[in-house]
């Protein structure tokens, strides 16, 4: 009787190791959920580029399937409609204009205390302002 030897690969996807079927001994992917849809979406790719039937199969089967289905659309963002939040009455317009200005505004870290310090600016310079302790906000113009 021989012996096997238990060799192991590398998933492509995960980066695990894993040992392949006994019955698929060049199996390259290894059995997670994950892995394997991608596998199977990264076939689905290679085959639509490189087969042209294969390719207008595909096509015709989404334009049947949506003409046999004409309202899903409509009703896929009908269902997924969220609700607009509510504008707060009690917010005070300085409170507005201020996170307007830290919301597109450019963070510079000060190196004065110890504590993280950032200076906000009227630049538009979007997202950059990071976690802090205080914040100092130099000359905010009047509207």
């Amino acid at each position: 009787m021989r012996s096997r030897e238990m060799t192991t690969s590398r998933c492509p996807y995960c980066h695990h190791a894993f040992t392949p079927s006994r019955y698929h001994p060049h199996q390259l992917v290894c059995s997670a959920p994950s892995c394997q849809r991608q596998r199977r979406g990264a076939y689905h790719r290679k085959k639509i580029q490189d087969d042209p039937s294969y390719r207008v199969q595909c096509r015709e089967s989404q334009q049947h399937w949506r003409e046999q289905h004409p309202d899903y659309m409509r009703l896929y963002r009908k269902a997924r409609e969220f609700p607009k939040p509510k504008v707060c009455p009690e917010r005070p317009p300085n409170l507005a204009r201020l996170l307007a200005q830290v919301k597109n505004s450019a963070a510079v870290d000060l190196k004065a205390f110890s504590a993280s310090v950032f200076l906000i600016s009227n630049e538009r310079v979007k997202n950059i302002l990071a976690t802090t302790e205080i914040i100092l906000i130099a000359g905010l113009p009047e509207t």
